[in-house]
């Protein structure tokens, strides 16, 4: 089983992800590198024996072990499709109950909160570091969510892609600088003169408005062809075919014409010589469709559920099946 590009493949980087999307093991019950004991957990960890063990540890406190063996890549995968569906199962509870403002908690894993906030105490020591690093990675990580709303809603949004990043950084200044010297972000935004506050609102306003301007149509999915390199857009993805091992596999790289207004001069296949297997064929594109079908049933059901307004906050690990095997 190939996992998606964007998944974590190892024991670290599934930590790294958790932590970046703000989800707490004590209240996820979702345990990365940590064998828990306790009743009601998920978790994953590097054995003695150097296998990798997926458990899930049920109401009644019996074990049941999804995967055991040397394959670090499969085991990751397996953990975190199953955090997936968590978060679906989390989202339609949550809107079902319509009850946000009663978050509950299972009972914390006492030993890994105080590590939790340890390390937080450490961090906030080391302010200045943490401060170029936060608005080094508010420029890189914006331009990739613009690149991917971009993608996602079939507009390019032009000089948009570019300032967003931009007023990330100085947006993260702002509560750096007020954090660094202990003030209110509102203390130091009134300690601002009245010229440089305007010239804040005029750059907020074009902001907007370039925003609102942003409509012109982007790429569809499917083939491309570009200096008989051939492509394949799958909603946010790009996958290129591989001549020598007669394969595709997730692009890291997309040429600026197929980004470009003349992207549509190379939505065919017609120009490329040779032979390819059809994507269609791939695990890639098998799961792409399914995804596809899964966000077509959610809005066809019935349920006009509203997951906007969710967050990691509002999990509830009472919602979980504890009595199921996985």
């Amino acid at each position: 089983m190939t996992p998606g590009y964007d998944e974590p493949r190892t024991i670290e980087e599934l930590k790294t992800w958790f932590k970046e999307h703000g989800y707490e093991p004590a209240q996820t019950r979702f345990f990365v590198g940590v064998d828990v004991r306790s009743p009601k957990a998920f978790g994953i960890y590097l054995d003695e024996f150097g296998e990798y063990v997926v458990y899930k540890n049920k109401a009644d406190d019996t074990r049941a072990i999804r995967y055991q063996g040397y394959d670090q890549e499969y085991a990751v995968h397996e953990l975190y499709q199953r955090f997936q569906q968590e978060i679906i199962n989390q989202q339609t509870r949550w809107a079902a109950s319509n009850n946000s403002n009663k978050q509950m908690r299972s009972p914390a894993f006492d030993a890994f909160d105080q590590y939790e906030r340890n390390e937080m105490l450490k961090e906030r020591a080391r302010r200045l570091p943490l401060i170029i690093l936060l608005v080094f990675l508010a420029f890189i990580f914006t331009l990739k969510f613009m690149l991917r709303i971009q993608s996602k809603m079939d507009k390019n949004f032009g000089l948009l892609t570019g300032l967003a990043p931009l007023v990330a950084m100085g947006l993260v200044m702002i509560f750096s600088y007020s954090w660094l010297n202990g003030m209110k972000v509102t203390d130091f935004i009134g300690s601002l003169s009245r010229k440089i506050r305007n010239g804040i609102s005029v750059a907020i306003l074009i902001y907007l408005l370039v925003f609102a301007l942003a409509n012109s149509n982007v790429q569809s999915n499917g083939y491309y062809s570009i200096n008989n390199n051939l492509y394949y857009r799958a909603g946010s993805n790009w996958y290129h075919y591989d001549d020598h091992r007669h394969d595709w596999e997730r692009s890291h790289y997309v040429p600026s014409q197929l980004t470009s207004s003349s992207w549509k001069d190379y939505n065919n296949t017609g120009s490329h010589q040779g032979s390819y297997e059809s994507f269609e064929q791939t695990l890639y594109y098998t799961n792409w469709s399914s995804e596809q079908r899964s966000y077509s049933e959610s809005h066809d059901n019935g349920h006009d559920y509203d997951y906007s307004s969710w967050s990691s906050n509002d999990w509830n690990s009472g919602y979980t099946d504890w009595n199921s095997d996985w």
